[in-house]
């Protein structure tokens, strides 16, 4: 399964956003099915990331992403793969993998792929 960053619960585009996307969609590989759930460490990108794993995805895709995170989603033994910076609708990232187009992120390709972080957060996620 692999977690693609929303930015609305109703949106099939990737999201810019990762850590501060409000949902993920979780993709089944083998089927090409589809849920949208909420992020829950919406605003964290470390959280965000223990979300991820916590959702049981063996991957995950972005449009941006810093460094701490994809640490974080490695050292978890979750893959990230890059959108290379274009919005991909969930199809087209579902027909990358099928085609085994997506750009895999590894330590020694990650510092061009990788984004410097952000600590503003854009979403409507709870605050408490």
């Amino acid at each position: 399964m692999i977690a693609i960053p929303l930015s609305k619960e109703d949106s099939t585009v990737i999201s810019d956003l990762y850590g501060n996307a409000p949902h993920f969609a979780l993709l089944d590989l083998s089927s090409g099915q589809f849920s949208v759930v909420e992020n829950k460490g919406c605003g964290n990108g470390m959280d965000t990331a223990k979300c991820v794993k916590d959702l049981g995805a063996a991957k995950t895709i972005f449009y941006h992403m810093g460094e701490g995170v994809f640490n974080t989603l490695e050292k978890n033994k979750i893959k990230v793969y890059s959108a290379t910076k274009v919005f991909l609708t969930i199809e087209e990232i579902y027909r990358s993998f099928l085609n085994d187009t997506c750009k895999l992120v590894t330590k020694s390709n990650c510092d061009t792929l990788l984004d410097p972080g952000t600590s503003s957060c854009s979403c409507e996620c709870d605050k408490n």
